[in-house]
């Protein structure tokens, strides 16, 4: 699967339907024992976010058809011979989160339009926080079998997604590096 087709899925489902943080990941290598990889943290100014990927991401930008105006969907894709990682970020008007409801009943309708999109099957979800911003994960297989994690974020306006997809025949390190990937994602 690509990392890149899984950003759109969201966003446009959900369209049809950041304070700073003190606390830093510091920029050193962490190598692991798979692949012999060396992670490194990425870190977008703009997106105000920072987490460790297996490599350096490509990055993307889409403009979002959405009722008023479009929306951009900046992406950052990275993968390693096990698995894909996504982060990406978008910023919604907040008259449109206020009409979702509660903001879990709008990460709800991300992590609805996200499974049809990739016509995935959910297998477990909870509600989260990071930094006392809602959040909801999702654990998923995919069609082709391939075992995947999600955390949706709403930080204000500005809704992250944070995803990883194991390759269909991955196994070994998928848990330990998607582990590393989402416990180093932070708010900057």
């Amino acid at each position: 699967m690509n990392a890149r087709w899984f950003c759109l899925v969201p966003t446009v489902a959900l369209g049809l339907g950041v304070p700073p943080c003190a606390a830093s990941i510091p920029p050193e290598l962490v190598v692991l024992a798979q692949d012999s990889s060396t992670w490194r943290v990425f870190a977008s100014q703009e997106g105000r976010f920072q987490v460790m990927m297996p490599e350096p991401p490509q990055t993307s930008t889409e403009s979002i058809d959405f009722p008023g105006e479009p929306i951009a969907l900046y992406a950052f894709a990275a993968k390693d011979s096990q698995s894909e990682y996504l982060v990406t970020y978008s910023d919604y008007p907040n008259e449109f989160i206020d009409r979702m409801g509660e903001p879990t009943q709008f990460l709800q309708a991300v992590k609805q339009g996200f499974l049809a999109g990739i016509e995935a099957n959910e297998e477990f979800s909870t509600v989260l926080q990071l930094e006392g911003y809602p959040a909801l994960e999702v654990e998923y297989t995919t069609p082709e079998g391939a075992a995947g994690l999600a955390r949706f974020y709403l930080v204000n306006s500005r809704l992250y997604q944070v995803i990883a997809t194991s390759n269909e025949t991955a196994s070994g390190n998928f848990s330990e590096n998607a582990d590393r990937f989402f416990t180093s994602f932070d708010l900057r």
